[in-house]
């Protein structure tokens, strides 16, 4: 049985090996900035970020529906938050709109996080310009449903 933790360490794991290779030539984050620990499970805090780019991913709730007799579907629906600090507000809105156009073409391109779940897709997006009454932070908000069998 795929858990819900395994669906979000398997995201978190696609995005922090995927990501870069994703992004627009020229945006000022060098692939020594970007790895594993530029992802986290948890709800973001802007205060503690460990780098200057850092993706947060929250789990927001699960709808089940039965398939048959040993497995449901599960269609759960998870946050990522993208936010960018630490450089001018211009270079901060460029850094989050190049993070979530390849976070989209990452999961546009491979829904099934290499075939680990029935698939996956970006619903909604929410840009905010600054966090935390500061303007030296920008974030993105995506919505995300992750869909797969749950056997039992």
């Amino acid at each position: 049985m795929i858990s819900e933790m395994q669906v979000l360490e398997r995201l978190k794991a696609v995005i922090a090996t995927s990501l870069f290779a994703l992004m627009e030539p020229g945006v000022e984050i060098s692939v020594k900035q970007f790895d594993e620990t530029n992802v986290e499970i948890d709800f973001p805090d802007v205060d503690s970020m460990r780098r200057p780019t850092m993706l947060y991913i929250q789990p927001d709730y699960e709808n089940l529906e039965p398939l048959g007799m040993n497995s449901d579907l599960a269609t759960m629906r998870a946050t990522v938050f993208l936010l960018c600090k630490s450089a001018p507000n211009a270079i901060l809105v460029k850094r989050v709109f190049a993070l979530y156009s390849a976070l989209y073409l990452l999961v546009r391109g491979d829904p099934t996080l290499g075939g680990f779940i029935e698939g996956s897709r970006i619903t909604d997006m929410d840009y905010y310009p600054a966090v935390t009454a500061s303007a030296t932070v920008t974030a993105i908000e995506v919505s995300i449903d992750l869909q797969w069998s749950k056997e039992f």
